[in-house]
Formats: structure tokens, C-alpha cells, sequence
């Protein structure tokens, strides 16, 4: 019995060690961020293989991703065009594992426990967070990165990630592990918490905007807005954050590669310079991958195209077409491309009407299950600071990546496993 127990016990620190040091894995790569989400999978279910049940079944949210994700695994069966994506299809199932194990393990550790471990990843946040800052001022990182996006005969850079080198997710990465983080150890007592959480919040903003990633920053400021929707009374303590960062932005913008990725973003594209504003708005780069998903979407609005399917359905929509045939007008801005850089128009395109409910259906769940504890008087920040956060990430009306690509995916479902911890455990 005691051998059972200290093989339990190891198990668990093993488990915890994994879950929090995920970001790092992150960094690495998707072949490690694949293996650490396998190992946390199966030596969870390996170590409370009797409670899954349990933990499964008493938990709307991990219900309704059970129901999302089967749906897109039955579409993709009745559209059946490749094994590679029926495989993709299935093994889609390992992110709803991925936060049932996440959830299940910070349900058998102690708070003090979750909150060491997070104040380790806030420091290696603010280290990833100062390669930045080192990068953006000397041209290379630590490790010797040049930064990307760069223009000559001057040397003028717009890109900055750091330890990802070329791969310009830094933003993201601070944006959405940096806040997960600051929301944990919010948990602190003390009475300086406060002022902590606001100059880490300052830093995380500054990271975000000199990293050059705008979707990144919509995701920060969008958390921020969905925070005081929920928590009214931190209204004055949220004036004081948006003035500080009001701020830092205009200092910021003074920086030419800053201004040209946040205030000169017109720069250089052909846009209609007369015409109404829809029509400015459909002649922009940005958009073009939105009208095709539109086509994509009333072509098989039931139930779509199914999985992955945009990069390769793209190429017989009008609007490709379009940009493909008139290269000057549209400075080689193509409207196809891998993901149509929009979650819900991917679901629409890829899912059909279909996707699309079960996607603004999520959404609902995250603000149903916020509001429950708001109307019992049991929510506690934590749980609506991630939960907002993950409503930023999923935001509809935003630019993002493809939903279901293992960076994109296992950030999410990490942070989700999370949020299902914060509901349970509300005061």
C-alpha cells in the first residue's frame, strides 16, 4: 500500500513538472510539444485510468468539446478523400484528452503546488521576454537570431521572436502563455499584488508590440475588455492599466518598425483609394482570405469541405482566381492560403453552418459557465481571467491562425484545462 502510494505520488510530480513546463516544450517545437501532450495523456490516464469517468462526465465544457470534436471526425468520414486526414480527424481527440488530463492533475495537486510552479514560468517568461528586447535593439537574440521581415539597403526590421527564430509566434507565445501565467499567480497573497500584476501586464504589452504581432495584441487588449465586462468593480484599476498602456503604444509607435506594423499598415498595398467603405474593406490583402471561405462556405453551407480541406478548395474559388490574374493590382496578395486566418469563417468554410453553431455554441458555454458563478456569488478572478482569455483567443471578429494546427490547438486546450480547474474550484 505504501509502495502504491509513493509510485502515485512520484507519478504526480512527474505529471505536474511536464504541465508546467510546457511552455518550454512550446519553444522546442511541435515534435516535442506532440510528445509532452502524449506523455501527459497517458500518464494521466495510466495513473486515474477509475476517476476519468468521473471527471469526464460531471463537466459540461469537456461534454460539449466531446460532441465538438466528434462532429468533425463524423463530417470528415462522410467526406472521405484522404487517410491522412482521417487520421488528423481522430487523432483531433488527443486535445480534448490533453485538458481532461491537464484539468484532472491541478485536482490533485495542492494550490501552493500550482503556484510555485507558476511563478517559474513567470520568470522564464520575463527571460523570453528581455531576448526580445535584447533582439529588437542589437538585431539578434542571445542564441544569435536575426530578426525577420528585414528591408535593405537599411537594415529595418519588423519581426521579432526571439528563441523562435524565423517563426513569428513570439507575441502569440507572450500573449497567451505570459497571461495564463499572470493570472495564476494572481492567486498570491500579498499586498503588493497589485502593482505586480499591472508592470507585468505593462511588460507583456511591450513584448507583444515590439514582436510586431498584431493579432497578438488584439488578444491582450480583448482579454482586458472581457475581464472588466465581467469584474464591473475593477473598473477604475482597469483605467489605470489602459492609460499606462495608451502610453506605452504611442511612445512605442515612434519606433519606424512599431509604427509600420501597428499605424502605417496600409503602407505599400493597392487599395481602392475612391469607393465606398465596404469596398475598402473587401480590397484589402487581409480580406481576400475571408471572401474565399465566404465562397468556400455558401458552395457546401450545410456541412462544409471538411478538415484541412481550404488550402486545396481555395484554388477553384472567383476571388483566387481574381488575385491570381491581375498580380499587380493586388501586389501578389493571394487569396488562398493554408487557413482562411479567421477561426469561425474556418469552421464555416471546413465545418459548414453546422461547425459554425458549435463554435459560437463554445463560446456561449465559456460565458454560460462564467455567469453561473457570477450569479452564486462563487467566481473568483482566476476563473474569469482565463475565461476570458480564452473567449480573446476565440474571439470571432478577429484575425487568427488555424484552429486545429498543433501550435494553435495546444496552446488553447492547454489554457481550457486550466479554466475547467478554475470552475470547479471557485470559493
Amino acid at each position: 500500500m505504501q509502495y502504491n502510494s509513493l509510485i502515485n505520488n512520484y507519478l504526480n510530480n512527474i505529471l505536474l513538472f511536464i504541465i508546467f513546463f510546457f511552455p518550454v516544450a512550446i519553444i522546442l517545437g511541435s515534435a516535442i510539444i506532440n510528445l509532452s501532450v502524449a506523455l501527459i495523456c497517458v500518464i494521466t490516464l495510466l495513473r486515474f485510468f477509475k476517476d476519468i469517468k468521473k471527471y469526464l462526465t460531471k463537466n459540461s465544457l469537456l461534454i460539449y468539446l466531446f460532441f465538438l470534436f466528434l462532429y468533425i471526425f463524423v463530417n470528415q468520414i462522410f467526406k472521405f478523400n484522404s487517410l491522412e486526414l482521417f487520421l488528423k480527424s481522430l487523432a483531433n481527440f488527443r486535445y480534448l484528452i490533453f485538458s481532461l488530463c491537464i484539468f484532472i492533475v491541478l485536482e490533485n495537486t495542492s494550490k501552493k503546488k500550482i503556484l510555485f510552479y507558476s511563478k517559474i514560468n513567470l520568470v522564464l517568461i520575463l527571460f523570453f521576454g528581455l531576448d526580445i528586447i535584447y533582439q529588437f535593439f542589437f538585431n539578434e537574440n542571445i542564441l544569435g537570431f536575426k530578426p525577420g521581415m528585414c528591408t535593405l539597403p537599411v537594415l529595418e526590421c519588423t519581426r521579432f521572436s526571439g528563441l523562435f527564430n524565423q517563426e513569428f509566434i513570439a507575441g502569440s507565445f507572450i500573449s497567451q502563455i505570459g497571461l495564463l501565467m499572470l493570472f495564476l499567480s494572481s492567486e498570491i497573497k500579498s499586498n503588493k499584488k497589485n502593482s505586480f500584476i499591472i508592470i507585468f501586464s505593462l511588460f507583456i504589452f511591450y513584448i507583444i508590440l515590439i514582436s510586431g504581432e498584431r493579432t497578438a495584441t488584439l488578444i491582450f487588449i480583448i482579454t482586458l475588455f472581457f475581464i472588466l465586462f465581467f469584474k464591473k468593480k475593477l473598473f477604475i484599476f482597469f483605467i489605470v492599466i489602459f492609460c499606462l498602456l495608451s502610453t506605452i503604444f504611442i511612445l512605442a509607435a515612434k519606433n519606424e518598425s512599431i509604427n509600420k506594423r501597428f499605424v502605417d499598415v496600409y503602407s505599400g498595398i493597392k487599395i481602392v483609394p475612391k469607393g465606398t467603405f465596404i469596398e475598402k474593406i473587401k480590397e484589402n490583402p487581409w480580406s481576400y482570405h475571408y471572401q474565399a471561405a465566404i465562397e468556400l462556405f455558401l458552395k457546401k453551407p450545410i456541412s462544409g469541405h471538411g478538415i484541412k480541406s481550404f488550402r486545396l478548395k481555395c484554388l477553384d474559388t472567383n476571388i483566387d482566381k481574381k488575385t491570381f490574374e491581375n498580380p499587380h493590382y493586388y501586389k501578389d496578395f493571394r487569396a488562398c492560403s493554408t487557413h482562411p486566418h479567421n477561426y469561425f469563417l474556418e469552421f464555416l468554410a471546413e465545418q459548414g453552418l453546422i461547425g459554425g453553431i458549435f463554435y459560437i455554441g463554445l463560446i456561449i458555454m465559456i460565458i454560460s459557465n462564467i455567469y453561473k458563478k457570477i450569479k452564486h456569488k462563487k467566481e473568483t478572478f482566476l476563473c474569469i481571467a482565463i475565461g476570458s482569455l480564452i473567449l480573446a483567443i476565440i474571439f470571432p471578429f478577429k484575425p487568427s491562425g488555424s484552429f486545429l494546427s498543433t501550435y494553435n490547438a495546444s496552446i488553447l486546450f492547454y489554457i481550457f484545462g486550466f479554466f475547467i480547474h478554475s470552475l470547479k474550484n471557485t470559493k
